[in-house]
This record gives structure tokens, sequence and C-alpha cells, in this order.
């Protein structure tokens, strides 16, 4: 029939409804909905569903009717713009337009997890997120690919500031050509200079002739990150190399041409690094000709959901360990947490869970680590919620939301539409929240 939509809902995650809860079976009962009229019908679940209270077999229901399976119980609400379900989750906003699986859990995705931009190549098994702060640093990136035009990534430990300089050497006329990774910071100062010039022949006996970074790189890019680790002696032969494009390997008199592009990285203000004399000026305007500042985890919670479900099909691909998805409780919690130290943290995270769960699982708050569980408060500038127990998780999101859209109505002086806007949901959306967490519609 044209038009016709069916839902099926059930413990297996395979359901465009997944209730992984107690007393849910399988596949337990199913949802149609032709044009705005919609039906429940039971699936010969063990338990039953009922509708109202009543047990049934199929029925036709409307707006407010309440669905029991096993102990679940979920009110339908409509309109023309979304549908929700409120289920023991909590309540869930969908499109009439999106994909049903947002309902229940967030399934480990089903294709590749890349956010493809025009013209850039991501690393292999890499998600970096589709938020306004991410599209504008790809397009940087997209403006700088072809260039050699020197680059310094800022950032915090952890952000991914080498995932962005592959992606720039991949996406340029280099991409043929070698990328060459220095941690700066790893290296010890009595070694750093031949590690990056290299080893003339027969500057010492037992001593082998060895090609420093900057002569391996040639032709590609090098990256150096944690360039002010280095002290400043080795910095100035550094900018005299880089400048002259030549390089003398330790204990020879001969340079050596170079080509390639450089790349820095640090996890520190460069102008604190220079007025703190652990980073030569000179240096800096020849190795920063462009700055592009990668922001923390924590400033762009919206890319979370995507990150999550995109990095659970790398991790569970390289485990060989099938995933299913993520339970919506234990991704409130992960909401929750700052990252301090961000993706590489959160990858640790998940790779963690994924290595405890069961093959088929969806991961749930018995698998998270210690540190989300913790009864910590954090700030509310940082989009989080503030947790006491794991235990009262559902009352902490409640109270979270209620201040959240409290402050959002007094800051647009309780204009529905303005404040609905302003959190990016619709003003139905918001009512509905509104009711639910007894939020007046009008200020006293």
């Amino acid at each position: 029939m044209e038009n016709l939509q069916e839902f099926n809902a059930g413990s297996l995650p395979d359901n465009q409804i997944y209730l992984p809860y107690r007393g849910v079976s399988r596949r337990h009962f199913c949802l149609i909905r032709d044009k705005k009229n919609w039906l429940v019908r039971d699936l010969g679940s063990t338990n039953g569903t009922k509708v109202n209270g009543t047990k049934i077999q199929e029925i036709n229901i409307k707006t407010g009717d309440k669905i029991q399976a096993g102990v679940v119980e979920c009110v339908l609400q409509e309109s023309e713009q979304e549908i929700l379900v409120d289920s023991d989750s909590g309540e869930m906003r969908m499109s009439a337009a999106e994909r049903t699986d947002e309902i229940g859990a967030i399934p480990a995705s089903k294709e590749t997890p890349h956010y493809s931009f025009p013209g850039l190549v991501l690393p292999e098994g890499i998600v970096l997120g589709r938020s306004r702060k991410m599209l504008e640093i790809y397009q940087k990136i997209h403006s700088l690919a072809e260039s050699d035009v020197s680059v310094m990534l800022i950032g915090e430990t952890g952000v991914g500031k080498e995932i962005f300089a592959r992606t720039l050497h991949l996406s340029g006329k280099r991409e043929n050509g070698p990328f060459i990774a220095v941690n700066c910071a790893a290296i010890p100062e009595e070694l750093a200079e031949a590690e990056l010039f290299g080893i003339g022949e027969k500057v010492a006996t037992d001593v082998k002739e060895r090609k420093g970074k900057l002569i391996l790189a040639s032709g590609g890019t090098l990256f150096l990150d944690e360039l002010s680790a280095f002290p400043m002696g080795l910095q100035a032969k550094i900018l005299r190399a880089l400048e002259e494009r030549v390089v003398y390997p330790v204990g020879e008199h001969k340079g050596i041409p170079i080509n390639i592009r450089l790349i820095s990285a640090t996890n520190m203000d460069p102008q604190e690094l220079i007025s703190t004399q652990r980073l030569r000026e000179d240096l800096y305007h020849r190795v920063a000709a462009v700055e592009i500042v990668i922001p923390p985890l924590r400033e762009r919670k919206e890319d979370l959901k995507m990150l999550v479900s995109g990095l659970l099909l790398v991790i569970s691909k390289r485990e060989a360990k099938s995933i299913s998805g993520l339970s919506r409780r234990l991704f409130a919690m992960m909401y929750s947490y700052s990252y301090p130290g961000n993706i590489r943290e959160l990858v640790n995270i998940l790779s963690a869970m994924v290595a405890l769960a069961h093959r088929g699982e969806i991961l749930d708050v018995h698998l998270a680590p210690g540190k989300l569980l913790e009864g910590k408060e954090v700030k509310e500038d940082e989009g989080t919620i503030h947790m006491d127990a794991p235990q009262n998780l559902h009352a902490q999101i409640d109270a979270y939301s209620r201040r959240l859209i409290l402050e959002a109505l007094n800051n647009c002086q309780w204009n529905l539409s303005q404040t609905a806007k302003t959190l990016k949901v619709s003003p139905f959306g918001l009512r509905k929240m509104m009711k639910r967490l007894d939020i007046p519609l009008k200020s006293d």
C-alpha cells in the first residue's frame, strides 16, 4: 500500500524501535502508519502487547495512547513535524523524515563512518564529525591542500592534530610523497639534531651514516608535533634549514637540498610559548603562515553521536567483534563527560567497552569505565549533566534539562519560538518537554 510505513519493535537490535528491556520479545509489536492513521499489531510476543492497559492483537491507536511491552510503556505523540516516543529511557524526538533507529539506542553505523567533504581525503578509519566548527576546519584544509604554505595546528592533546596533518598531505599535490611525523617531545635532547638532520659518513667509530627526518620527508610532508620541545639552539638550525632548503647532517659540511612541506603542531598558545622563551619568534613566523585551531571535544558535543556511531564500527571491525550499538542512557552518561583527553580518550573508552562486551551486545552502563560513573559536578557551559550516581541518571538528566530550558526561556523573555530556535528543537517538542518537566508556559 502506497505511503505505508511499518516500524517493528522488540529486543533485537535490528528492530526499527529497539527496546532492550526485561519482558520484551525479540519481535514484540509493529507500528503501522498509513498517512496520519496509526495501528499497533502484536507480533506473537511472549508477554503480549497492551494498549491503555488492555491486551490486544491489533488495534488502531491515536495520540496519547499508551503501548506497553514488558516493563516498557511508550506514549505515542505526533505532529506534522515530528514523532515522539516516551519510554523509560527518556523522551526521544524523531523527525518523520529521519530513520527510526534514532529511537531506543544509538546503532553502530551501518555505512562508512567517514564524513565526505569535497576535495578532502581522510586517513582510513577516521571519523571527524560535521559540526559547524569542524566544517570550518574542513574548508580551510580544502583551501590549503594544494599549497606548500606552512601550517600550524593548535589544539589540546588528543584532538587529532596528526589526523588533520595527514588529511592535508593526502588531499594535496604531495599525496604520493612521504609523510614523516616527528613527536618532538619524545626525542632526547642529545639525539634530536641527529634525528632531524641525520649523521654524516664516518663521523665517529662504529657510527653509521643515517638520513634525518628532513631528508626522508623530501618530496612530501614533515609533521613536527610539539616543536617547542626542541631546545632554542636546535630551533635556530631548523629555521636555517627551512629558509635555505638545505640540510647539513651532523659531521658534514656539504648540504643536501630538501623539498618539503612543513606542518607543525602545539597544544599551547604560541604567543605564550614565545613569551616564556620556549619557541623562537622568528621560527614561529616561518612555520605558522596559517594557523588552524582545533576545538576540544567538549566544545563540539554535537559531534559526539556521529563519533560514537562511526568509531564503534571502526573499533568492532578492528577487534573482529560485532557490536550492535550503544544504549541511550550510556550515551547520556558519555555526553556528560568532559573528555580531557579528547578524541584519543573517547577512542580508548569505546575500545575498552567493546573489548569487555559480548558479540552482538548493545553497550550499556555496566561496561562504562569508572570515570564515567563518578559523581562529580562539571561546568554547565560545557553542555554536560550534573550526575550524583549512575542509578539517578534519569533524574539528573531531567534536572539539567529543566535548568537549561528555564535559562533559555529567561534569555528569550519566554518567547517559545525563539527559545525553541535557541535550543535547536521544534516549538512542539519544547512544549512537550516543558509539560513533562512541569515548566509553566508563561513566567509568573
